[in-house]
C-alpha cells in the first residue's frame, strides 16, 4: 500500500480512538459529563498514560513527513546515541507549540524515550488545550517537576518563556533566555552528586510560519477578559486558515555536557545562559539558510 494512503488511512480512525481515549464512558448517558469536564477551565496537569500520546502518532506522521517535509539537520545523530544512553534537556527556541510535539514525535520514531515538554502552568486550565498537554505527557513547568522528570524521562524547555509571543509583535525582537533550564540542571545534579548532564540546543525555522495570530495584550482588554478567568499576560487568536504548510528545518547543536561546579553563582549562571542562547540562535539562523536553499531546490524550474 502507499505509504500516504496507509497514513491516511490511520488517520480515520485516529478520530473514533481518541474519541474513547478522552471519554471512557460505559454508557452514551455519561457522555455530556465528560464533554462538560473538557470544556472546562478546571485545573489538572496530570499526564495521561503513555498510550494516549502514542495515538497522536497518526497526525504527527502526517504533519512532520507530508505537511511540513521536516528536514533534520546539524548533530541529530550524536544525539540520538546520547539520548539511547542517557536523559538529556532539550532546550528550543519557541514558535507555537507544534515544534514541541515534532520534536517529541522524532524522539518517539527513534526509539529514544519519552520526552516531557514543561508547559507554562495556565495552559491547563484551557479547554480541549488542557486535553492535549496531557496527553503530549506534557508537565507545568518548574524547577521541582523538571528535576524529578530528568531521573525516568528527558525534558523540553523554551527558554524565551512567554516572551516568546514578542516574536510574533516584532519579526526581529531578540528574545532574552530564562535560566529554569539551568537552575533544573543545577537541582538535579546536586541530587547525583558526581554527575554531569548534558544540554542540547535545538534551533529551527518555518514553525512559525505555519500560524498566523491576533494578540491581544492591551492592558485594559488583558485585566478585564483574559485575567479574571486565567493568568495569562495576553491572549492569541489563529486567523483563518488554521494552520499553514510550511518547509521546517530542525538544526541539532552539539549536546553539552555540564557539571555542577559550573553552576555555582548567579554569574556563572548568567553566563552559561547567554552561551546557550547564542547556540539556539546561530542553529536557528542556520535552519533559515537551510530552509531557504531547501525550497529553492524544490522550486520548479522552467524550461526555456
Amino acid at each position: 500500500m502507499n505509504p500516504l494512503a496507509h497514513t491516511l488511512e490511520e488517520l480515520l480512525k485516529a478520530p473514533r480512538k481518541t474519541l474513547e481515549s478522552f471519554l471512557p464512558v460505559g454508557s452514551l448517558g455519561e457522555i455530556p459529563q465528560q464533554l462538560k469536564k473538557i470544556l472546562s477551565f478546571d485545573y489538572d496537569d496530570q499526564p495521561l498514560e503513555e498510550k494516549y500520546f502514542a495515538m497522536h502518532r497518526h497526525w504527527l506522521k502526517l504533519l512532520h513527513d507530508y505537511y511540513f517535509r521536516v528536514e533534520h539537520a546539524g548533530h541529530v545523530d550524536e544525539v540520538a546515541e546520547l539520548a539511547k544512553r542517557e536523559k538529556v534537556i532539550l532546550i528550543s527556541n519557541h514558535a507555537n507549540t507544534l515544534e514541541a510535539a515534532l520534536i517529541c514525535y522524532y524522539f518517539y520514531l527513534r526509539k529514544l524515550g519519552v520526552v516531557r515538554t514543561l508547559v507554562y502552568k495556565e495552559a491547563f486550565r484551557l479547554p480541549l488545550v488542557r486535553e492535549f498537554f496531557r496527553s503530549g505527557q506534557c508537565i507545568p513547568i518548574s524547577v521541582a517537576a523538571g528535576k524529578e522528570a530528568l531521573k525516568k524521562d528527558h525534558i523540553l524547555l523554551f527558554p524565551e518563556g512567554m516572551d516568546f509571543i514578542k516574536h510574533y509583535i516584532k519579526r526581529d525582537y531578540v528574545v532574552k533566555f530564562h535560566k529554569g533550564f539551568l537552575n533544573i540542571a543545577r537541582e538535579y545534579l546536586q541530587a547525583h552528586p558526581g554527575r554531569k548532564v548534558h544540554i542540547v540546543p535545538v534551533g529551527h525555522d518555518g514553525i512559525d510560519y505555519t500560524i498566523k495570530f491576533w494578540i491581544i495584550n492591551h492592558p485594559f482588554l488583558v485585566e478585564k477578559f483574559i485575567k479574571p478567568y486565567l493568568h495569562y499576560p495576553y491572549f492569541v487568536f489563529p486567523k483563518a486558515p488554521m494552520i499553514f504548510p510550511s518547509k521546517a528545518i530542525f538544526n541539532w547543536g552539539r549536546p553539552r555536557a555540564v557539571g555542577l561546579d559550573e553552576l555555582q553563582g548567579e554569574k556563572a549562571m548568567t553566563k552559561l545562559t547567554h552561551e546557550f542562547r547564542g547556540d539556539v540562535v546561530r542553529l536557528k539562523h542556520r535552519a533559515r539558510q537551510l530552509r531557504k536553499l531547501s525550497k529553492t531546490a524544490e522550486a520548479p524550474t522552467l524550461e526555456v
